[in-house]
């Protein structure tokens, strides 16, 4: 008789602190046939910071469709699989969509093992409303697509929630000291880790109060939704 199909198990992971990470997660990590990562390394640290022993493959940017057909293998065959990605919750801002997309299309069974988030944790401590939120992942890298994208959000009542390379955070506050000079923004930076920091304010006031920011630092950028008046004020600082 065939076995019946594995589970794909799609796993939140710590977004800097290993001990984020919850009970269930670490007991479905400990019993799958195989875990697909983002980064095996950063993978396999948590892991061994856990004690725990498993096979982890790579499902990186150079291998993805094959290692996918690879792993829809394994789970058509009965055996369980985990996708992680390096930090937080896999889909989100990452490539996993693929695979969870596939693993529907072939009818096996989907699980999330939820946890952590940056998008959630920096929205959570930012001080504005999380009724509605805007998560827009990365933002437009060229300084005129920038400025034109959030120009268009200058009426946008919702939360925005962005992440932003570190090198490109000076650039980002700037613009938006042009367009929304009076709008409150929080950064948070490294979330979870030694070197967490949080930042309100307007943007040029940020501007002034941070300083050069380590290339490799973990930067989520909130930004508080238009309210009724805000509009003629900012307008009035650009006049």
């Amino acid at each position: 008789m065939s076995r019946p199909p594995g589970t794909l198990y799609v796993i939140s992971m710590p977004i800097g602190h290993p001990d984020d990470i919850t009970l269930r997660a670490l007991a479905t990590l400990r019993r799958v046939a195989v875990i697909a990562s983002e980064d095996p390394r950063v993978t396999q640290a948590l892991l061994a910071h856990h004690g725990i022993i498993a096979t982890v493959t790579s499902y990186g940017p150079l291998n993805r469709h094959e290692k996918m057909l690879v792993l829809l293998y394994r789970l058509t065959q009965g055996e369980d699989v985990a996708l992680v990605s390096d930090n937080g919750t896999p889909v989100i801002y990452d490539p996993g969509s693929l695979f969870v997309a596939a693993a529907h299309r072939a009818g096996i069974l989907v699980k999330a093992i939820p946890g952590p988030s940056a998008m959630a944790a920096a929205t959570a401590i930012s001080g504005f409303s999380s009724d509605a939120i805007i998560f827009e992942g990365h933002l437009p890298s060229n300084s005129r697509r920038l400025e034109q994208y959030l120009s268009q959000l200058r009426k946008e009542p919702r939360t925005l929630v962005f992440y932003v390379d570190s090198r490109a955070l000076t650039g980002l506050l700037r613009i938006l000291a042009q367009i929304l000079p009076i709008r409150q923004v929080a950064i948070a930076m490294n979330l979870t880790t030694r070197e967490e920091t949080l930042s309100r304010g307007k943007p040029g006031e940020l501007l002034d109060q941070i300083g050069p920011v380590p290339k490799d630092s973990a930067v989520t950028v909130v930004i508080e939704g238009y309210r009724a008046g805000s509009q003629k004020k900012d307008e009035r600082k650009n006049a």
